[in-house]
């Protein structure tokens, strides 16, 4: 008799369980057909449909494999609805400010090799321990195999998405949320993730053309409105002159800012690498460690100096832009008639994949690289008859204890304290 009842039983439990999965096979079925404008939008779930019609030809029984099939297919059609039902920002961090407009999706779609390096080199407006915006941001990524490199400039006025905060000017986000908001703010909108950083104060800036001898500037135009007046040609700037000449902004012409950004790394680089000066690499490093912000460190900067003396070699260096044919000018509603720039996204795709594209090209090393390895050699050989280690109170400049930076050249643009300015 129990034996009746309990075969009863199991067979009911099965007639049940079998009922369930032919109305949830249905249900499902319906869903997937839809209407004849929302076919496209599921196309990929058919699969999942595939799979429940294959679990229902198993037989029914207790066993764990049946088990397995039925929680895995479940747990894909899961992960399929709630993809489907996720905010414009994805899995970012949602705005907590209300926006000026629309939020667009993160940016996607890069082809970005596994052993290329990402960096970012930023500089603030303000000199420690205040917090800034800052107003130059270059990402500079290095195809260290090829010894090949791209520098591409971003203009501070670009209108973008900070995570957790709301749609504003680019150079917000390290006053908002220090180096990792930068870097989410990067990943969001430019489809990068920055491994390695370098953030530079004004005196820091400053300093450092001091102590690379200063920089014979090639000015394409005169500039008689900027730093008192340059006139064009060659031009011989010290730190205070050359940090007015990258930092000087007229209206909204941001884009020859970022060219003439360009132009002084370049020459500052180039005053590095040549003659040997990379030699004084560990008393550089020493003097700045406590001005400017990094997680390079002296090690890590000392294995890529035969990187950089491939570098040097001005073919092996491409600069791009997000310049004018990948912005529009918007003017931010509201009575303070502020303009910011407004980026077409597919053009900025453009831009960053032509950027990553020309640094997996190889190119043959030219003559210069061995100059530069026997200046280097020569260099040594003479530094080692003097002690590298550094002063312990050494500063930027040359000067102990904290350090001042020389008289602030003219900004044509106002300063002002919060990250939310209009």
């Amino acid at each position: 008799m129990k034996d009746g009842s309990l075969q009863k039983s199991t067979q009911l439990r099965v007639l049940i369980l079998g009922s369930e999965i032919l109305l949830g096979l249905i249900g499902i079925s319906l869903v997937l057909s839809g209407c004849g404008t929302g076919i496209r939008a599921v196309q990929e779930p058919v699969i999942v449909q595939s799979q429940m019609h294959e679990s229902r030809l198993t037989p029914l029984s207790p066993s764990e494999a049946n088990k397995d099939v039925f929680t895995t297919t479940a747990t894909l059609i899961l992960k399929n609805a709630l993809s489907d039902n996720l905010p414009v920002w994805g899995t970012y961090a949602a705005p907590s400010i209300d926006q000026a407009t629309a939020i667009p999706p993160a940016l996607s779609g890069l082809d970005i090799s596994e052993e290329v390096l990402i960096w970012v080199l930023l500089g603030s407006d303000k000199e420690p321990p205040f917090t800034g915006r800052t107003d130059a941001i270059h990402l500079l990524l290095i195809n260290p195999r090829l010894a090949k490199a791209s520098l591409v400039s971003i203009p501070s006025n670009l209108y973008v998405y900070i995570p957790g905060y709301t749609m504003q000017r680019i150079n917000a986000a390290y006053a908002l949320g220090g180096l990792e908001l930068v870097k989410e703010t990067l990943a969001y909108n430019l489809g990068v993730s920055p491994s390695r950083f370098v953030l530079a104060h004004p005196g820091d800036f400053q300093w450092l053309v001091d102590d690379v001898g200063g920089l014979e500037v090639s000015v394409l135009y005169p500039m008689p409105k900027a730093c008192s007046g340059i006139p064009s040609g060659p031009q011989l700037m010290d730190g205070s002159l050359a940090l007015c000449y990258a930092s000087y902004q007229a209206g909204m012409d941001e884009m020859d800012r970022m060219r003439r950004q360009q132009q002084l790394l370049r020459l500052i680089f180039i005053n590095l690498v040549y003659d040997g000066n990379l030699i004084k690499l560990p008393q550089l490093y020493a003097s700045y460690k406590d001005w400017i912000e990094t997680n390079l460190s002296l090690e890590e900067l000392v294995s890529y100096i035969p990187l950089a003396l491939k570098l040097a070699d001005p073919e092996r260096v491409r600069y791009f832009q997000i310049g004018r044919d990948a912005v529009s000018i918007w003017e931010l509603p509201g009575s303070s008639q502020a303009k910011v720039f407004l980026p077409d996204r597919q053009v900025v795709l453009e831009v960053m994949q032509s950027a990553l594209d020309s640094i997996m090209t190889p190119a043959p090393l030219s003559e210069l690289v061995r100059t530069l390895e026997y200046q280097l050699n020569a260099a040594g050989t003479q530094e080692a008859k003097v002690s590298l280690t550094p002063s312990s109170t050494a500063t930027p400049g040359g000067t102990p204890g904290t350090p001042e930076p020389s008289t602030t050249p003219p900004t044509p643009q106002p300063t002002q304290t919060s990250p939310f300015y209009p």
